[in-house]
């Protein structure tokens, strides 16, 4: 049996030239250091000019900002009434600033009444939990799970519990192809996302989009759509906010403790189309506040975890997440621990997360596609 170590390796040498991608895109794209400038919640009066009912209870849709509006120079209540994220100080945190600046001034076309669909597609906290004994120069532990590959940076319950607690990253939308094996006439997934919880908790706060793919007949079909979930709600496709592989993201989820608690800010860089959606908590579910994570999961359809797509790479870039003025990266932490998981299947690896620097994840799927 072939180690964990090997097959890392393996994927590595065989797609040096993605490693060279990598470097590449992280010398272009911004970092980032510090932010500040807490948000004030405007009152449900002033939002409600600003927000659009969707077909989802407890889930609001943000306007287009009136023209000629300038998030430059909005004012925090402003920026919250129309769904745009937490602003950085651009003093004390001017690659942040740059980063934001980017999500929200790109020319763009805001989807004011998104298309949503609740599934019984659902992402779940990590499962299977096994650590592994292989050495790494990071500071991550290895593990392993079968539902996620990624990394997650775990802290104390409420690190992540408090107003404008958020995580970001700009990452690139894979290609779907059938997975090695038959042609079994279902469909095969993957999910890029981030969030909060689902590592040690039950919920998992999260955003992102899914590339799946079906062989049927010997013909192939492929699916490519923006998704959130709360789990243990099911996950909720954004129908009308396309995306394709190749296409470049810019996303943020955020909480609040005001309600809705859960906020993103989904841009499409490629095709300048973007979305912010406000939504709730589950009833009888605890947000705890205790993890932040980049993932490629396998999700569980009903109660059985889907076969995993053939994405063959997902760049993840300038990755962070920030609570209570701190940055957390999969690099490095101020608090708590940080976690390098690989999904596996039984014991053979499926999935891995490679870190290049301290906030850029290039992940591969190891196996091959179905010729």
């Amino acid at each position: 049996m072939r180690s964990i170590a090997s097959f890392r390796y393996s994927a590595h040498a065989s797609q040096y030239f993605r490693v060279l991608a990598a470097v590449a895109l992280v010398a272009a794209l911004c970092g980032f250091s510090s932010r500040a400038r807490a948000q004030t919640r405007p009152s449900s009066g002033s939002a409600g000019s600003a927000i659009n009912l969707t077909s989802i209870p407890g889930t609001i849709a943000y306007a287009q900002p009136p023209s000629g509006f300038d998030p430059m120079s909005a004012s925090d209540t402003e920026l919250e009434q129309y769904g745009f994220p937490p602003r950085p100080d651009p003093e004390s945190a001017p690659q942040a600033y740059a980063l934001w600046h980017k999500l929200v001034s790109t020319p763009q076309t805001r989807i004011a009444n998104p298309q949503l669909q609740p599934t019984n597609t659902y992402h779940r906290p990590v499962q299977d939990l096994t650590p592994q004994s292989e050495i790494t120069t990071s500071q991550a532990s290895p593990y392993t799970s079968s539902n996620w590959s990624g990394y997650t940076v775990a802290a104390s319950a409420g690190t992540f519990a408090v107003d404008q607690a958020a995580v970001y990253t700009e990452y690139i939308v894979p290609i779907a192809q059938q997975a090695a094996g038959s042609c079994s006439g279902s469909w095969d997934y993957s999910a890029q996302w981030i969030g909060f919880d689902g590592f040690g908790s039950g919920d998992v706060l999260q955003a992102g989009s899914e590339a799946n793919a079906l062989c049927a007949g010997g013909n192939t079909s492929t699916q490519y759509y923006g998704v959130y979930e709360w789990y243990p709600n099911g996950a909720v496709k954004i129908l009308n906010f396309k995306v394709k592989p190749g296409d470049v993201m810019g996303l943020e989820v955020w909480y609040t403790q005001a309600s809705p608690s859960g906020h993103l800010y989904f841009i499409n860089y490629t095709t300048q189309k973007s979305v912010t959606i406000g939504f709730g908590q589950p009833a009888g579910t605890t947000f705890y506040g205790n993890s932040v994570e980049w993932i490629v999961e396998r999700p569980t359809l009903g109660s059985n975890y889907a076969t995993l797509s053939h994405y063959v790479a997902a760049p993840f870039n300038n990755t962070y997440a920030l609570a209570n003025g701190m940055y957390y990266y999969p690099g490095s932490s101020p608090a708590g621990a940080i976690y390098d998981i690989t999904m596996v299947s039984g014991s053979t690896p499926i999935s891995i997360a490679e870190l290049y620097g301290n906030s850029t994840l290039w992940f591969y799927e190891v196996g091959p596609a179905k010729p």
